[in-house]
């Protein structure tokens, strides 16, 4: 049984439990509008967990910058944040974590299009984030748009971040990820600048596994075939020197 908390760990508990009832989970939005967007949302989520498993890597999460005013909020498509931890969070309240996220992104949707995603870089901005992308899986940019795009913070405004061409692909590195990003069709595909592989998908990674996993059958199969053939092959030798000696006798 876990050890009983101590009246000031009670407290701490009591107070961060009635802090989160004022700032409620849920804003009573769908976390996506079709499959592009919950497709790209849950992919780039699921890749920087596998390749930066030290950050907290949240899905649609609301953030609250100002405590006091539960009003003004905004959930990211995905967010990362470094330093604090990884364990599960009702929302992430600034003050409490004592930053904004170092990363959010943001996949868009007709709506989002529609209404204008400047006006959540303008939030991001105001709340300090030093990194805001942004993701088009369905074409909905204006024609000459780049499909994926990311800005860091200058200033208090964002400029975009520089593009490259990796093996024929336009990449953009993330200062805050450490790691360089490109659209890949539908969705967003990480790579590793020091290793220079690309992150895996959880699809990919699976179909891996299952082939090395039919792999290691295989192998094991082949070697017990072998080890039949070697124990054939002693029997008859055995049986070979076992008739020679009849003969001599």
């Amino acid at each position: 049984m876990p050890a009983p908390l101590s009246a000031a760990a009670w407290s701490l508990q009591m107070r961060t439990a009635a802090e989160d009832a004022l700032y409620p989970c849920s804003d009573g939005e769908p976390m996506a509008e079709n499959m592009w967007q919950s497709r790209a949302m849950l992919t780039a989520a699921g890749d920087l967990e596998v390749a930066l498993p030290e950050a907290l890597v949240a899905l649609d999460i609301l953030v609250y910058p100002e405590q006091g005013n539960p009003r003004n909020r905004i959930a990211p498509d995905v967010l990362a944040a470094f330093g604090l931890g990884t364990h599960n969070r009702l929302s992430y309240l600034v003050w409490r974590e004592g930053k904004p996220p170092d990363w959010v992104l943001e996949v868009a949707s007709p709506s989002t299009v529609e209404r204008g995603l400047d006006v959540k870089r303008r939030a991001y901005a105001a709340m300090g984030v030093p990194e805001y992308w942004q993701f088009d899986p369905q074409g909905l940019f204006p024609p000459g748009t780049p499909r994926l795009q990311g800005m860091a913070l200058a200033d208090g405004r964002y400029e975009p971040l520089a593009a490259r061409l990796i093996n024929g692909a336009r990449t953009i590195r993330s200062r805050a990820l450490g790691l360089d990003l490109r659209a890949d069709g539908e969705l967003i595909r990480f790579r590793n600048p020091v290793t220079g592989k690309d992150v895996r998908h959880h699809g990919e990674a699976e179909a891996a596994a299952r082939r090395l996993s039919a792999e290691r059958k295989q192998a094991t199969a082949d070697l017990d075939a072998e080890y039949a053939q070697i124990a054939e092959l002693e029997a008859a030798i055995q049986r070979m020197q076992a008739g020679s000696s009849d003969d001599r006798a």
